[in-house]
C-alpha cells in the first residue's frame, strides 16, 4: 500500500481515516452490496481490537467511531462510517441494540443489502440474519426520524 509523502505526520485519526479510505478505493465498484458489507465487515473486525469504554476513555459508554479500539458501538459507527462512504443510503443502516446470550447489552448494525438485511457484528466474522443471531432485539435508530424503534424479527 502505498500513502502520500505527508502520512508520516498525520495523527492516528487521519491515518485510520487514510486507511479506510485505502479500502474502499479497493472495493470492485461492481460487487454487490451483501459482498460490499460482508468485506467491510470483515475489515473492521480484523483491523480493531475490542476494548471497553472504561478502560479507554474512563467513561461507562462513550459512543464513538472505532480507530484501532473499541467496542461494540466503536465497531458499528465506524462499519456505518465506511459503508456510507462507499455508497450505501442511510436509510439502509441502522444502529440497533439487543441483549446477548450472556445477558449483556449489545450494539450492531443492521444493513439492508442485495440479499436483505443483516446484522453487521464484531461477535462475527461474516453478515448474520438478524433472527437467527440468538439476540433478544431491543430498538433501533431510524437516522431519518433521529428516533429509536422497537425491534422484532
Amino acid at each position: 500500500m502505498s500513502y502520500p509523502a505527508c502520512y508520516h505526520i498525520l495523527n492516528r485519526s487521519q491515518r485510520m481515516s487514510w486507511h479506510w479510505l485505502e479500502c474502499l478505493l479497493n472495493i470492485d465498484r461492481s460487487m454487490n452490496s451483501y459482498s460490499v458489507a460482508e468485506r467491510i465487515n470483515s475489515q473492521v473486525n480484523a483491523s480493531v481490537t475490542w476494548m471497553s469504554d472504561s478502560e479507554q476513555y474512563d467513561k461507562p459508554d462513550y459512543w464513538v467511531e472505532a480507530n484501532t479500539l473499541g467496542d461494540c458501538e466503536d465497531y458499528a459507527l465506524l462499519k456505518r462510517q465506511v459503508l456510507l462512504k462507499s455508497g450505501f443510503a442511510p436509510k439502509d443502516l441502522h444502529l440497533a441494540c439487543c441483549w446477548v446470550e450472556t445477558g449483556e447489552y449489545h450494539c450492531v448494525l443492521l444493513c439492508n443489502t442485495d440479499k436483505g438485511w443483516f446484522s453487521l457484528d464484531n461477535r462475527f466474522a461474516t453478515p448474520q440474519i438478524p433472527s437467527k443471531c440468538g439476540y433478544a432485539w431491543d430498538k433501533a435508530l431510524n437516522e431519518e426520524t433521529g428516533k429509536w424503534y422497537v425491534l422484532s424479527f
